[in-house]
């Protein structure tokens, strides 16, 4: 065959070859453009996901912290409350009839909002839940009696003296000045240890105003 022939047939594979590079560069483009968008959308939702599980563990660790601190100021609780279990076993397990309760208006508005006041100075919440959603973390651990739902005027079943004989009273005046005046008469029964309260932290007109919040809580479910 002549030169020319094979100049011809070079130059067509030549031509050949250029169209099949642009053919694979234009598809390299194509898929490229095509797979960025997905890499962002997962990229995106990878972001999402760690930012959603570092909340969470941010919360488990704030719950955690505050179980922890509640505990450790149980545990700083534990030598008055050994003294007053000791006073307790003096009792014999003997049922003490509450006084009487002196007249007062539980309902007086300025009364419930002192009450809640000295409810939280006197940090009752650590131990007493009064909102559903909000637990009270010192309760959690020793089983505390919640100031949640309609708790007024029912009965409730409580160990006379610390671990003593099991009895049911009903939640009401009487029963309240009791368990704040002297809170090793009865026990709640289910209780891991019973309230821990120093001599002289409340006085006579405080017990009122906490009476008159914690009824105010009591609420029937609509």
């Amino acid at each position: 065959m002549s030169d020319e022939y094979y100049n011809h047939d070079r130059e067509g594979s030549g031509f050949t070859g250029l169209i099949l590079l642009l053919v694979f560069m234009l598809g390299g483009f194509v898929v490229a453009r095509v797979h960025e968008p997905g890499k962002a959308v997962g990229s995106d939702m990878a972001q999402e996901r760690l930012a959603k599980r570092e909340k969470i563990d941010s919360a488990s660790e704030a719950k955690m912290a505050g179980i922890d601190e509640a505990l450790a100021k149980l545990a700083d609780y534990k030598t008055g409350r050994d003294k007053l279990i000791e006073l307790s076993i003096d009792k014999d397990g003997k049922y003490e009839p509450p006084k009487e309760v002196s007249e007062v208006n539980l309902a007086d508005t300025e009364l419930i909002a002192n009450g809640k006041l000295l409810f939280q100075t006197k940090t009752c919440f650590t131990c007493h839940q009064v909102d559903p959603a909000i637990p009270a973390p010192a309760g959690l651990a020793i089983k505390a009696p919640a100031f949640v739902g309609d708790f007024w005027g029912k009965e409730r079943e409580v160990h006379i003296g610390y671990q003593g004989p099991v009895q049911k009273v009903v939640r009401d005046e009487a029963y309240f000045i009791e368990s704040v005046m002297k809170p090793m008469a009865k026990v709640a029964k289910g209780a891991l240890a019973p309230m821990v309260l120093a001599p002289g932290l409340v006085n006579d007109d405080e017990v009122l105003a906490l009476m008159a919040y914690v009824k105010s809580l009591s609420k029937t479910d609509d």
